[in-house]
């Protein structure tokens, strides 16, 4: 708590000195408003605002509009002066003169009408900046990325500064897991549940932009100690009927299709998508194991090697419709549906030896798996807008289920002591539900100060049932094994009520809020017939402040609380057999993990490229943590637990920009310090390292129709409490080439290009030391095809429809 009143105490200090710098420099002579589209009031996002000395009709200075259609300009001398507006497709707006005094000007709302040289329909084409960076998240878009076209979400996120995804599909941000995935702003079951199954699943081409939130403000869910991965999916609303559809074919026998579909007639928006992904996941895998006792003698050893192939067919539709009731009543409905179907082969050989290193077990298995699994989920929102901007109550019902299954048998052949045969069946059923409800108000009480608060219930149910049974050769019939057979229910309610504030001060905005939780938890372990509480309140306050010193210098400073909520499967104490002598168990006793972040940001905004240099700091306590000990000679026990705490401080930076019309690059790179103490988990006091990783994704246009893209990445070892993971590197390649006036597209993608990607962990402890790597055939092939069609206007319609695509202005 000390700790925690400490930092509070320093964030309101340099709060308070921040707001007094600002106070102190905050110049006269400011000018400001905003533009607007003239039919609909739509904000005009990077309109250009040029200004003029009406004496002479010299160009003083110039910018863009931001996201609300907001202008600024700071530091002008009292004279007089005449704005230019100017955008693609737009007539040019000139203002008459107005003069600049000691307190500034507002200009108030400009509105710009469409250019009437602009005959029939107008496909207004603008490339969108691939990075943005807001108050409180960094955003990335990803319609310029050539994996987009062949790849999965999963595929995206690798190419993406600041997130690293390894070979089973597991996310990490800045390095670390722990992450939490929404899409569309939206908590998910499918995310929840398996996360790194439903990203290799969804097709890339569905994906909008991809929006990093490393401090979320109190209005989203505190949930995953190192931040929020946003997946914005598209979702058109031109008029008439169009569409994307793409197929892509891969090496080993892989290949995807997706169509996408929009048809909106006027205040009515119906889409919908179907697409299906066969995957090819072949993999070879080892894992050595040294076991000591107290005096450090060895007293036995496990080796295994094993190759497995799986060749999953998914398959994922989504369904919806928007609507305006009027101008101030909107309602919207739709449905995501997921299945997939899966049969895995594996095959592997294991060893043990004992102390002197002779065989005394050695076995050969083959081990079967037929494995499927689906989701639902079905969202419902109403918003209800007020007189004026912003002024907004909404409304949404999320619910959500899944029900999934593994078929597992194994046959073991034994070579040593003796020659025969064992077989084992294990059923693994998991099934559940989630229902979310958020009501949430927004009221802008001035042009500079705005109110949000809401409340979210969310409500999940999950059921986990093992079966395991091993055949009696004897009597030629299986026998249950009752130690491995069992059943776990898992509830977790969670009421929050959250309220933000932000207002802004010339150019200093702040955004300070706060959210309290009560999370109510009970594991019911059925075949114990027990049940273990697990109940919490906590408040988790957030602060966000941005300083603009000129048109393209930003400073920000972020700090949040934030928690990682173990799931069902962390809490279940019943041990789950990914082989016969490999088992995970959960822990219903585990504490939530806490987080304390903070970082401090600087945004430099030039014509031809963007730097954001953030340095930020953590520190966890109650940290999750893997734990892997041996519970007999042959067996290895996985299971979490809380070491004392976890401080790390790092830096990152990202650099992207374009510096010709032909090259645009992104480049990223993040190294921190991190200092682990699990010394009461039994290890030593503390542990330190550094870790770092860094990306580069360029993107090469020779003319106009073609881009080639190359992307490459590499991780250092990082620290773990028993041992370390160690470096891997990736590089990717990718060409795609326009047709038809860019109605069709040609894909070519390679992934993994040198076969380097793969995953290595060591655990060096004084009674176990232990070597696994992973690595599957990486270097996959895509060739594709993407066929763009519809008309985005109504024949005969006066009304200018403007879409923004690929082609930069």
């Amino acid at each position: 708590m000390a700790r925690v009143l400490e930092i509070g105490m320093l964030l309101i200090g340099m709060f308070a000195a921040t707001v007094a710098i600002s106070a102190a420099q905050i110049p006269d002579g400011s000018l400001t408003g905003r533009i607007v589209e003239g039919s609909t009031n739509t904000p005009m996002e990077r309109a250009n605002v040029l200004l003029f000395n009406a004496g002479d009709g010299s160009q003083v200075s110039g910018t863009t509009t931001d996201g609300n259609g907001i202008f600024n300009f700071s530091n002008l001398p009292n004279d007089f002066y005449y704005l230019q507006i100017r955008f693609v497709g737009f007539e040019t707006l000139t203002t008459r003169s107005f003069a600049i005094e000691n307190e500034g000007a507002d200009l108030g709302t400009l509105a710009i009408a469409v250019s009437p040289i602009v005959l029939g329909y107008v496909d207004v084409t603008a490339e969108r900046e691939t990075f943005t960076n807001s108050i409180d998240r960094k955003v990335y878009n990803v319609e310029r990325d050539i994996f987009s076209q062949t790849g999965s979400a999963s595929d995206l996120l690798q190419n993406i500064p600041s997130v690293s995804v390894d070979v089973d599909g597991n996310v990490s941000l800045r390095g670390a897991p722990n992450v939490t995935v929404f899409v569309n702003g939206q908590p998910s079951l499918l995310m929840r549940k398996n996360s790194a199954v439903a990203l290799q699943q969804i097709p890339a081409n569905t994906i909008e932009r991809i929006e990093v939130i490393t401090n979320p403000s109190a209005k989203y869910r505190p949930d995953g100690v190192r931040g929020i991965i946003n997946i914005v999916l598209k979702k058109k609303s031109r008029y008439g009927f169009n569409g994307i559809v793409l197929a892509n074919a891969g090496n080993p026998d892989r290949y995807n299709a997706n169509a996408t579909m929009n048809f909106s007639p006027g205040k009515v928006n119906l889409f919908g998508s179907y697409g299906f992904r066969r995957n090819n996941s072949p993999r070879i895998s080892t894992d050595s194991r040294i076991e000591k006792d107290s005096l450090s003698q060895i007293t036995g050893c496990y080796d295994n090697s094993s190759s497995s192939s799986a060749k999953p067919l998914a398959h994922i539709a989504n369904l919806g419709l928007d609507c305006a009731i009027d101008d101030k009543n909107k309602v919207g409905i739709s449905g995501d549906w997921f299945y997939q179907d899966s049969y895995h082969t594996q095959d592997s050989q294991t060893t043990l030896r004992d102390g002197l290193r002779r065989i005394t077990t050695d076995f050969a298995t083959d081990r079967t798996n037929d494995e499927y699994e689906k989701e639902y989920e079905t969202n419902l929102d109403c918003e209800h807008s007020f007189d004026g901007e912003n002024h907004v109550l909404d409304f949404e019902l999320n619910y959500s289920g899944y029900d999934e299954k593994e078929n597992n048998h194994y046959h073991d052949a034994y070579t040593a002591p003796d020659s025969f045969n064992a077989r084992h069946h294990i059923l693994v059923q998991k099934g559940g539900h989630l229902a979310e409800f958020h009501a949430g108000y927004s009221y802008p009480i001035d042009e500079e100060t705005e109110l949000e608060a809401g409340y979210v219930g969310e409500f999940m149910r999950d059921d986990i049932r093992y079966s395991a049974e091993d055949y009696d050769p004897q009597s030629t019939g299986w026998i249950t094994d009752f130690n491995k057979t069992n059943r776990f229910l898992f509830r977790q309610d969670i009421h929050a009520l959250y309220a933000t504030f932000g207002h802004s001060i010339e150019d200093l905005s702040f955004l300070v809020g706060l959210r309290a939780e009560q999370a109510l938890i009970t594991s019911d372990l059925v075949t114990s017939d027990s049940t273990i509480p697990n109940d919490y309140f906590r408040f988790y306050p957030t602060l966000h402040l941005a300083y603009d010193s000129s048109d393209n210098h930003e400073f920000q400073i972020n700090y949040s609380r934030r928690v990682r909520r173990a799931d069902s499967d962390e809490h279940n104490p019943y041990p789950e057999y990914s082989d016969p002598r490999n088992m995970e168990a959960g822990n219903p006793k585990i504490k939530p993990e806490q987080t304390h972040s903070i970082e401090f940001g600087y945004h430099l905004k030039h014509e031809r490229f963007s730097v954001v240099p953030t340095v930020y700091y953590r520190y966890k306590h109650d940290v999750f943590t893997e734990i892997r000990r041996s519970v007999n000679d042959s067996t290895m026990l996985t299971t979490f637990a809380n070491l004392a705490n976890d401080r790390s401080a790092g830096m990152e930076f990202i650099v992207s920009g374009d510096p010709d019309e032909s090259v645009s690059l992104n480049l990223s790179a993040d190294a921190f310090y991190q200092v682990i103490d699990a010394s009461n988990l039994g290890y030593s006091d503390e542990k330190s390292t550094t870790t770092w990783n860094a990306k580069l994704a360029a993107n090469l246009h020779f003319t106009s129709s073609n881009l080639i893209q190359v992307y490459a990445y590499y991780r250092s070892s990082q620290l773990t409490p028993q041992g370390k993971r160690l470096p891997s590197f990736l590089l990717n390649l990718g060409l795609r080439q326009d047709l038809f006036n860019q109605r069709a597209s040609l894909t070519l993608t390679v992934s993994d290009v040198f076969r380097s990607l793969e995953w290595k962990r060591r655990i060096d402890t004084p009674i176990l030391y232990e070597n696994t790597t992973s690595e599957r055939n990486s270097r996959i092939t895509y060739v594709g095809f993407t066929y763009r069609f519809g008309k985005s206007a109504r024949e005969g319609n006066d009304k200018q429809e403007f879409e923004f695509e690929d082609t930069k202005i």
